[in-house]
């Protein structure tokens, strides 16, 4: 004898274990992570647009050495801006 229908136990069976797939994907789905990665991009690319630096960002001035057509010798500062944490890792320079 053939069997044509689902019985009420198979179909809650089912349901159950769809579910459980469907909890599982959401619960470990990186989607989110990738909205806080990108916040915080945005919060760190305003704090570079406004110059508005926060003590999780370092400033070190320096110098550099530019050479203009091989014989001119030209000194500028800078300050290198610098944002590090755990996955992110940027700088800026500016010159003063």
């Amino acid at each position: 004898m053939e069997k044509n229908s689902f019985s009420l136990i198979e179909t809650l069976f089912s349901i159950v274990l769809l579910s459980i797939v469907i909890v599982g994907f959401s619960k470990y789905s990186y989607y989110d992570n990738f909205d806080r990665e990108f916040n915080k991009l945005n919060d760190i690319d305003n704090s570079f647009n406004t110059k508005n630096y926060n003590s999780n960002f370092q400033t070190n001035p320096k110098t550099i050495q530019i050479i203009i057509n091989d014989t001119e010798e030209k000194s500028i500062n800078i300050n290198q801006i610098s944002y590090k944490d755990e996955r992110i890792e940027l700088v800026k320079y500016e010159i003063k």
